[in-house]
């Protein structure tokens, strides 16, 4: 079984190499069959360089580079994500952000999870046992509202599916269709998941705020993205016509 993990950078030059060398030692000491894809969402700094270099060292590092595009402004994670996944080859996927704010004793967890036949795992900061620890309280309190708000809306039982971190089985990727650029593309996931009756489970993880760069993370796009989303997959699948019988 191969774990492919996927791993955004957008001008990450502070990070990218720790994060790395972070994702790279976990899989090496569990004694995984492993491939790390991190992807270069157009950084303007060193973070291309810092990934080509790394990656001539040591072949399990496959970076992917999307391309400076002036006209393609605001946040593309969720392309970056997307661009990593398709290049993947494990069975296995798991999404971890490059800031360092993802736990590593959280991968084991989802793997165990995906060995015992959930298809879609996330790693939950709003379950028990989980935690938002330093994540500032306003992002914290958005965060966590996006996931009640489709709880209510979409019956979803799980904690905390507005968070990219999570792990997935490869073969279901495509079928589901995502189209969220953005950081909307982590709900999408977990909504269009849960309509297409896939097995969806959840681990405790704690959030490490960064410690070193600035976050492209921006409350109002956040905020307006998710609210658009839900509007939309609420009349595709809530209100759709029934056929006549």
């Amino acid at each position: 079984m191969t774990v492919s993990f996927i791993i955004p950078f957008h001008n990450e030059e502070k990070n990218c190499r720790s994060m790395v060398t972070r994702v790279d030692k976990f899989a090496h000491t569990n004694k995984l069959n492993y491939e790390i894809i991190p992807v270069d969402d157009r950084s303007t700094d060193r973070t291309a360089e810092i990934l080509a270099e790394i990656s001539q060292k040591n072949g399990k590092i496959k970076p992917v580079y999307r391309i400076k595009d002036s006209r393609k402004l605001g946040n593309t994670m969720g392309k970056a994500l997307i661009a990593g996944t398709n290049k993947a080859i494990g069975e296995f996927v798991i999404w971890t952000m490059g800031d360092l704010a993802d736990s590593t004793v959280t991968y084991k967890e989802i793997i165990n999870k995906l060995y015992n036949n959930y298809d879609l795992v996330f790693g939950s900061r709003y379950m028990p046992g989980g935690s938002w620890g330093n994540l500032d309280p306003l992002k914290a309190f958005l965060s966590s509202s996006g996931t009640r708000l489709a709880r209510i809306l979409f019956g979803i039982k799980v904690h905390d599916i507005t968070n990219a971190f999570r792990g997935f089985r490869r073969d279901i990727f495509n079928s589901l269709k995502l189209e969220e650029t953005g950081f909307s593309i982590s709900p999408e996931f977990a909504i269009k998941a849960y309509f297409k009756g896939l097995k969806l489970g959840e681990v405790p993880t704690t959030y490490t705020n960064r410690v070193e760069g600035v976050s492209s993370f921006k409350l109002y796009q956040m905020t307006h993205s998710y609210i658009f989303l839900y509007l939309k997959l609420f009349f595709k699948y809530k209100l759709k016509p029934h056929k006549l019988p």
